[in-house]
């Protein structure tokens, strides 16, 4: 009778491993669903953001911040405020410039300091901190000297900074006739003309340089805080190794165990609004047996074609709010992560597809001097 009884446990065992798993992947499938329709609202009403020279398509509640833009070179900063608050700022940062020249080196202060004279704008070129050294060029040394350019203006309600470290007066008179071409934009408007995005508002073409172009545009949203997404743009053409090398070398050096807990989603080439790109998507069953993602698609570029830069987009999903702290599950099933993931990379399209738009930007024959008319005091 025992043996009887003992011979029947082996069965049970089965059984209930049977229903675990049936209960698991049941569970998967209904949490799969409920995200996939959660998604599927989220694109139903979404808004399209421009970036540099593209669109793309996000949630309407996405929290979207631009970031790292650059044009020409210049770094360029952004923010909301009023004439009267701008006008203090700048005059106390003048006074900083100074004082930290006189505390040091005369030539280290204010080299030159200048009213902007563009129409409709307010505004201050700041060139300071000269400096004297040498590059090593064919194996002679040659003299260097440079300084740095800071070109502060103000325009409506809002205030723009193209800043270099290392510029000197051409180039301080390249931000300013960049700065002819800067042009205000509602927070979701989309210029119909071509040219760079920035926040709040835009360069219009014809430029005079249209080369070292960057952009950073984070994506966020509200509901999942463990969700973050990147879509970023530097200089096309770079040597880097491709991401394709990137995983390879990843998995060559990672140890056998670290290798079981990763899974290949995805990896191939795919094009996106014609850039050839490669796309590596992989979840991760963390130390802590979280389970998270990384999802991540990138263009090389061609060299000196702003129309065809270095472009990526990167999802990471189980990201922990608290400053070093572990990871966490991911807050929605993979089914969903893949949807959103490829209705936002899908949707990545060239502003002006049109090159003959833009040709001859580059000329050097295009860098008029700026504008000449009366200057607005400070």
């Amino acid at each position: 009778m025992k043996n009887k009884k003992m011979g029947r446990w082996p069965h049970l065992v089965i059984l209930v491993f049977v229903f675990s798993g049936v209960a698991t992947w049941a569970a998967s499938e209904i949490r799969s669903a409920r995200h996939r329709s959660e998604v599927a609202a989220m694109m139903a009403k979404k808004k399209t953001a421009c970036v540099g020279r593209y669109l793309v398509d996000v949630p309407a509640d996405a929290d979207v911040t631009l970031t790292s833009e650059r044009l020409a070179g210049f770094e360029i900063q952004t923010r909301e405020e009023d004439e009267a608050t701008f006008r203090t700022r700048i005059a106390a940062r003048e006074a900083e410039i100074a004082t930290s020249g006189r505390m040091s080196d005369d030539s280290n202060g204010l080299a030159i300091v200048r009213d902007l004279r563009i129409p409709g704008m307010i505004g201050r070129t700041m060139i300071f901190g000269h400096n004297a050294g040498y590059l090593m060029e064919a194996g002679r040394r040659v003299k260097d000297q440079f300084s740095s350019v800071e070109v502060h203006a103000h325009i409506g309600k809002q205030s723009f900074t193209l800043s270099a470290k290392y510029a000197d007066e051409d180039r301080a008179r390249l931000a300013e006739t960049l700065l002819t071409r800067l042009r205000l934009r509602g927070e979701d408007e989309i210029p119909s003309e071509p040219g760079f995005c920035i926040e709040r508002a835009f360069f219009s073409e014809p430029l005079p340089i249209r080369e070292a172009e960057h952009f950073a545009l984070q994506i966020g949203l509200p509901n999942h805080a463990d969700i973050k997404m990147t879509l970023f743009s530097l200089p096309g053409g770079g040597a880097e190794p491709s991401l394709f090398r990137r995983v390879a070398e990843t998995d060559s050096s990672a140890g056998f165990s670290e290798r079981l807990r990763v899974t290949k989603i995805r990896l191939k080439k795919r094009s996106i609004d014609g850039l050839e790109g490669e796309e590596a998507l992989e979840s991760f069953l963390e130390l802590n047996l979280a389970t998270t993602y990384s999802f991540i698609w990138e263009a090389r570029g061609i060299v000196s074609d702003p129309l065809r830069p270095f472009l990526s987009i990167e999802l990471h999903a189980g990201m922990s709010q608290q400053a070093g702290g572990k990871p966490v599950n991911a807050s929605l099933h993979q089914d969903a992560l893949l949807a959103l993931w490829d209705s936002i990379a899908s949707s990545i399209r060239l502003r002006d597809p049109e090159p003959g738009s833009l040709q001859h930007s580059n000329d050097p024959g295009r860098l008029k001097a700026v504008a000449t008319t009366a200057p607005n005091k400070l």
